[in-house]
């Protein structure tokens, strides 16, 4: 094994990794939901939106539209920026009609239907999360689930926590030919696979209900990576079979050498005075997607910052989990998360 910092030594890996695995790596979250009865539905609007009649647009759109307006609207205004169908010579019709006839755009909705014609993996597994959500949250609605082609502009949207849209479009497998000319980073492209569709739900879900608007700029860093951690949480929760490495969004390699440099990581922290920077560019750099941690080596993903979070959140919960439900962590202040989790790794 390769040193995960320069001055780290095999011992400490050594040493670190079996503490690391058993603090963190025992899934306690794994629970029987066998009984909960629930079959979630998943309303097909990508084929219902490009069944549209090209000889009668308006007309045809109009009849999709009577299906469900909030969701047509929201999707023709404010994913596609559309804006809203109004009569046949509008902006919005030329710009649709131009859409219909686009054979890009109708090359890329075969795609999807090729890979996404049947969905019933999809569905099986999103219905398991959902289950763990009423589980968790029984007095909660369910959101509402579609699927919608957005021209690689979202991979998962939600209008407040009455639906959600997975846009198929943006999980064609990492190598699909045209992500690369949208000039997606590699670190991005390889998530665009179906695994993640149902952790990108969840996230979605989490973020409707939980997550802050924004940080207030009096919030220190280490606040804000435990309210990212809350979320990562969160969906092990949801989805506790799920490989941890990809509910953050790293490789597995990358999962692995932060178990292995965990005190190294929060060592690093210290060193450098970080954990109660207020500075907005700090957040952005160790809680915010990219391909690295600035600062770190260059084995460490970016996001290191709520991967840290998550650990905190992880050790508060085993020392309360008798008397703190899962909403109850999620509603409570980062600092007394920090405070009762006493998270120092060596």
């Amino acid at each position: 094994m390769k040193n995960a910092f320069p001055y780290l030594s095999l011992i400490c890996i050594g040493l670190l990794s079996l503490v690391s695995c058993d603090l963190f790596n025992k899934n306690t979250k794994k629970i029987d939901v066998s009984a909960i009865e629930l079959n979630i539905a998943i309303d097909r609007f990508d084929q219902s939106f490009f069944s549209a009649d090209t000889n009668n647009l308006y007309a045809s759109l109009a009849k999709v539209r009577q299906q469900d307006s909030s969701f047509f609207d929201f999707y023709t205004i404010n994913v596609m920026r559309f804006g809203p169908i109004s009569d046949t010579l509008s902006p919005t019709m030329l710009d649709l009609n131009h859409f219909f006839t686009n054979p890009y755009v109708l090359d890329l909705y075969d795609t999807v239907q090729v890979h996404y014609g049947d969905i019933t993996p999809l569905k099986e597994e999103l219905t398991e999360a959902m289950k763990h959500f009423k589980y968790y949250f029984p007095n909660k609605d369910l959101p509402h689930f579609k699927t919608m082609i957005s021209e690689f502009g979202y991979n998962a949207v939600a209008l407040d926590s009455v639906f959600i849209a997975l846009s198929l479009d943006m999980y064609l497998g990492k190598e699909y030919m045209y992500y690369g000319s949208f000039d997606f980073p590699n670190y991005l492209i390889r998530r665009f696979q179906a695994e993640y569709i149902v952790p990108n739900a969840m996230e979605v879900l989490f973020n409707a209900y939980y997550a802050l608007d924004e940080l207030a700029e009096t919030d220190a860093l280490i606040h804000a990576m435990i309210e990212k951690g809350k979320l990562h949480y969160f969906k092990e929760c949801m989805q506790p079979e799920k490989e941890k490495h990809i509910l953050i969004g790293y490789t597995k390699e990358q999962y692995d050498w932060c178990e292995d440099a965990e005190g190294e990581i929060w060592k690093f922290y210290n060193e450098h005075d970080l954990f109660y920077s207020k500075n907005y560019m700090e957040h952005s750099r160790h809680i915010g997607e990219g391909p690295l941690t600035a600062g770190m080596p260059e084995q460490a993903p970016g996001n290191v910052g709520s991967w840290v979070g998550w650990q905190i959140v992880n050790q508060y919960m085993k020392k309360v989990e008798e008397n703190v439900s899962l909403k109850d962590m999620l509603e409570t202040p980062p600092a007394v998360i920090l405070a009762k989790s006493n998270y120092k790794p060596k």
